[in-house]
């Protein structure tokens, strides 16, 4: 089933809205008459509202009982504040509803609310009563969807259109079409072979004129057609193959009818309205099956339940959500004992277990921060993660099971995830891990401190990852750290090899880097920042983007290119395995079998029965396993490091893992096949990050005017010393010797994020056409929402040029002239290629 169109979408979940709302506003009561109901039809006035309401307050000012007149009084007021808010009525005319209501626990409570709604509505309303008056907001919901009609018979065809109550005759035509009998004169054969050709001609131009009622600028213009007639022309031509398939496809129902013409067209109407009633069920019956479909197709583009959906959304997976239309679910965001934010969803019978409320820590029920229903959040927030959000109800038999079977919530994938091994261990991820170099066996500290909420949303866009912060000095700042992983190492090593100087310590997600970095529990951070085959890091992009200011002082010092390099790991079958589980192999064997294994044609790749790795590492290394494991079951891994650690719990041979060489050391396998991917010179790029001190914090400007504030001081070195020697091998530390330091390669570099006015044709353009003019070259760009509004968006650059020199100075003053606000993340020098 074709995805539903966006408009069709987002009208069905204003309806949903509507509905919520004329639930909530006819569900309140107030005392006395203090609730007001304004409604202004679109291309009426502002003025003459609040004049009205002017009036009306001289009114109230009569009222003999203090207490309702002070609540009318008010209640007036707040109105005629809200009108002030509108220099003219929206397109759509405008409802305002406002008053004190009295609550559940009995008591009052003020309700403002004014919105456009999701069509016009010809309504013109003032009144104050105990309650909300609603019935035109109800109006709305009734279908205005327009419907074609075509009615034959022998006599001639009419086409009609019905849209709400209202039918309108579009065109009819008569007819005179021989009997089956006639004079003589004519042979029996003739007699009907004319008759035929004069049916067939009848059916030919009403198929034709069909098209011109029916179509408009080559798109349907009605929702479905009903084809109804006396006669068996209306089956004639709904099988012919002179009738539009673009018209075909949307007949809905065929019916027969006793007369023709009008009369026929209101018989047709009537035999048809339950069909017209339930097309909207249609419509949801179809989405329903297209989602059991991939249920029984066994394809694992389906995830249902709160928590895979979720989980779904957040990996951007999901490409149609289906929710129950009252899905009775609540979304509390409470805080914990230490400050951390959780997110819970519950239903009514979990709430009144006050459990699940309580901080495990301290055992004390947690601070409540926000409490709204789910639905509303997902109607906000659908959005943001690029799915479709589709209401359905329980009256169909497929709702009803959807409801009831799957919890009414689901969602239609756009690839299949495998949620047992996200749940197996969702912080780990290795993708853009991939080294060539020496492995390191930095020291690396542990805390319970560690937020899980950080690690499962701070994903990159292609699986995730782990990554590093860098410590340096006699006495190294403890990061969080978790298992061992193999990831981000070799960008790291290659810019800070290990030794007394410097500890690796690693972190699970790359907003911890920034936060380990920013609250100077490290002196440097590395994370990763594009892929030249996967495109940008949109964790880091919208980290550097920092909305909510937490990291005010992060500045990027330096960068690091990583090639990607894929090989088979597994365990080589052979004698003499030592029995305390020691997997190393001496160096003379590695060595020996090494040459025989680079190509792989002397391994015994029968015996390899299961493969393990991250879903994106099969179509790299397509061509090797076609022709030598398409034999073996494949099973998709969070991580490539987690694929080395189900291998190396199975000794038997009979699997095998597709990983980086660091993976190897790390879990105790034998590389089998070194370099089986397909493509060369894939590369990961990753920035060095480091805290900029208070004082040099004079890169950000939020308006042109502050543009060309006092110059910035160029950045500290990034790197150790060029003149600096690794450390002899007769040191003494932890670490093994180091290789020596990747060479500086290419310009110098920066970092600069801006925003531009959108409502301005050429703005952007304006704003690159500085560099251009100043001889400035652009090595990439990307683009992140910027979260102050809906569709603003925040640019990032990387400029061949160091903040500092003058004539960089001079561009970004010219720069601040153009865009609305403007910040430097960072310069450094050249790049460090493994």
């Amino acid at each position: 089933m074709s995805a539903p169109q966006p408009n069709d979408a987002e009208k069905n979940i204003e309806i949903w809205k509507v509905k919520k709302l004329i639930k909530r506003l006819e569900a309140a009561r107030g005392n006395g008459t203090s609730m007001i109901s304004l409604i202004i039809p679109p291309k009426d006035q502002v003025s003459r509202a609040a004049k009205m309401l002017a009036e009306e307050f001289g009114t109230a000012s009569n009222i003999k009982s203090r207490v309702n007149r002070l609540s009318v009084l008010s209640a007036i007021t707040s109105t005629q504040q809200r009108l002030k808010l509108y220099s003219k009525v929206p397109p759509n005319g405008l409802v305002v509803y406002c008053g004190e209501i009295i609550t559940s626990e009995g008591k009052e409570r003020k309700i403002n609310i004014d919105f456009e709604p999701f069509k016009p509505i010809n309504t013109s309303l003032y009144l104050c009563d105990n309650k909300f008056h609603t019935e035109a907001l109800s109006e709305l919901l009734d279908s205005d969807q327009k419907f074609g009609f075509i009615i034959m018979d022998g006599n001639g065809a009419l086409f009609g259109t019905l849209s709400g109550n209202t039918r309108e005759v579009v065109q009819k035509f008569s007819v005179d079409l021989p009997k089956k009998h006639g004079r003589g004169g004519q042979s029996a054969l003739r007699f009907a072979r004319l008759r035929e050709e004069k049916r067939h001609n009848y059916v030919r131009k009403v198929a034709e004129l069909a098209v011109q009622n029916f179509i408009t600028n080559d798109k349907v213009n009605v929702s479905g057609l009903i084809l109804a007639g006396s006669a068996d022309f209306k089956n004639d031509l709904n099988q012919s193959d002179l009738f539009d398939n673009r018209l075909a496809v949307k007949v809905i129902k065929v019916v027969d009818v006793s007369y023709g013409g009008e009369n026929g067209f209101n018989q047709a109407i009537e035999l048809s309205a339950e069909t017209l009633s339930n097309v909207k069920f249609i419509q949801e019956k179809k989405l329903i099956n297209a989602y059991f479909d991939e249920i029984s197709q066994d394809t694992g583009k389906v995830c249902y339940g709160i928590e895979d959906t979720l989980k779904a959304l957040e990996l951007g997976a999901c490409e149609t959500l289906i929710v129950f239309e009252n899905l009775e679910i609540t979304r509390w965001t409470v805080k914990s004992s230490t400050g951390a934010e959780v997110i819970l969803h519950t239903n009514k019978i979990q709430e009144q277990n006050r459990e699940i409320f309580m901080d495990k820590e301290t055992g004390q029920e947690m601070e409540v921060v926000d409490q709204m229903p789910f639905l509303e959040w997902l109607a906000e927030k659908y959005q943001d993660f690029g799915a479709t959000l589709e209401f359905v109800s329980d009256r169909s038999s497929e709702g009803n099971q959807f409801v009831k079977g799957f919890g009414g919530i689901g969602a239609m994938l756009r690839y299949k995830v495998n949620f047992e091994q996200l749940q197996y261990d969702s912080d780990e991820d290795e993708f853009y891990d991939s080294v060539r170099g020496h492995p390191s066996r930095a020291t690396s500290s542990s805390s319970d401190g560690a937020s899980r909420e950080g690690s499962r949303l701070g994903r990159c866009n292609d699986g995730g990852s782990q990554y590093r912060g860098f410590s340096r000095g006699a006495h190294p700042r403890p990061v969080v750290s978790e298992s061992r992983k193999a990831c981000g190492v070799k960008a790291t090593l290659q810019t800070y090899p290990p030794s007394e100087g410097h500890t690796l310590v690693p972190q699970s997600t790359i907003k911890d880097v920034f936060t380990a970095v920013q609250t100077a529990q490290v002196e440097r951070g590395v994370v990763p920042y594009e892929n030249s085959t996967n495109g940008s890091v949109i964790q880091t992009l919208d980290l550097f983007a920092d909305i909510k200011n937490e990291n005010p002082s992060i500045r990027v010092c330096g960068e690091a290119l990583v090639p990607v390099q894929h090989c088979l790991l597994g365990h080589l079958k052979r004698t003499g395995r030592p029995e305390n589980g020691d997997t190393s192999i001496p160096a003379e064997q590695k060595a020996s079998s090494s040459e025989e294994e680079e190509a792989g044609d002397d391994l015994d790749f029968s015996r390899i029965r299961k493969l393990y790795s991250h879903p994106q590492a099969w179509t790299q290394c397509t061509p090797f396993l076609t022709k030598h494991l398409s034999h073996a079951k494949r099973e998709d891994t969070t991580s490539t490091s987690q694929a080395a650690d189900l291998v190396s719990q199975d000794r038997s041979g009979r699997s095998a893992a597709i990983c980086s060489k660091l993976s190897a050391e790390l879990y105790g396998l034998d590389i089998l096949v070194e370099g089986i991917e397909e493509k060369e010179g894939n590369t990961t790029k990753f920035l060095v990050l480091r805290r900029e001190p208070t004082t040099n914090t004079t890169t950000t400007t939020d308006s042109p005017n502050t543009s060309s504030t006092s110059p910035v001081p160029h950045p500290p070195p990034p790197y150790p010393s060029e003149t600096r020697q690794p450390p002899s091998k007769s040191t003494t530390h932890p670490h093994p010797a180091p290789p020596p330091y990747p060479p500086l390669q290419g310009p110098p570099k920066s970092l600069l994020t801006f925003t531009v006015p959108h409502s301005d044709p050429g703005a952007l353009g304006r704003a690159l056409g500085v560099f251009g003019r100043h001889g400035i070259n652009l090595t990439s760009m990307h683009t992140r929402p910027s979260g102050e509004r809906a569709w603003h968006y925040l640019f990032f650059v990387e400029l061949e040029a160091a903040r500092g020199d003058p004539g960089v100075e001079v561009a970004l003053g010219e720069l601040g002239g153009v865009v609305e606000k403007m910040r430097g993340c960072g310069s450094w020098r050249g790049v460090r290629e493994g």
